[in-house]
């Protein structure tokens, strides 16, 4: 992707989450925060669609909870040139007091189960999370593995996830 493309699509994607900001962070001041999580446990999917994407998964690791947001690329881009990624994997890191870890490294490995294939992204902070493009096919099965350098604090997360599954 050339850098004018980039850029275009960069603005793109600011233009898509700048209306939900809001919203976000007038959930997170008034601790709009789901009770029920437990250790290292998948939650149910949320299929509602806040800007940020679907939530696809949601785990805590040493009091850091780490949910994981999926935008349809190609749904929100309709009518615009084909990319080749499918979809933007936001995550979202909040430490045991519940504010947002905004200053991290964050990086994805994505391995396709079947054929091998994997994906290795460095995501870019946006929007109280990080995010990098990444492709997902329907009906593909994938293993998501996260690594969060926040300060001296190193958070590894992984799970499963089946394309199109949203």
């Amino acid at each position: 992707m050339n850098k004018l493309n980039l850029t275009a699509f960069l603005a793109i994607i600011a233009l898509i989450l700048t209306p939900q900001v809001y919203a976000a962070s007038h959930d997170a001041d008034h601790g709009n925060m789901n009770h029920e999580m437990t250790a290292g446990h998948d939650m149910a999917m949320d299929h509602g669609d806040n800007g940020f994407g679907m939530k696809i998964h949601t785990s805590v690791q040493d009091g850091y909870t780490i949910e994981y947001r999926l935008i349809d690329m190609k749904e929100k881009l309709k009518g615009m040139p084909q990319m080749k990624d499918t979809h933007h994997l936001m995550v979202f890191v909040k430490d045991p007091h519940g504010a947002h870890v905004n200053n991290a490294k964050v990086g994805y490995l994505i391995e396709e189960e079947g054929s091998g294939a994997t994906q290795k992204k460095m995501a870019m902070g946006m929007n109280n999370g990080f995010g990098a493009d990444v492709t997902l096919n329907k009906g593909h099965h994938y293993k998501i593995k996260a690594k969060m350098l926040a300060g001296e604090k190193m958070l590894m997360d992984e799970f499963k996830y089946m394309g199109g599954d949203h």
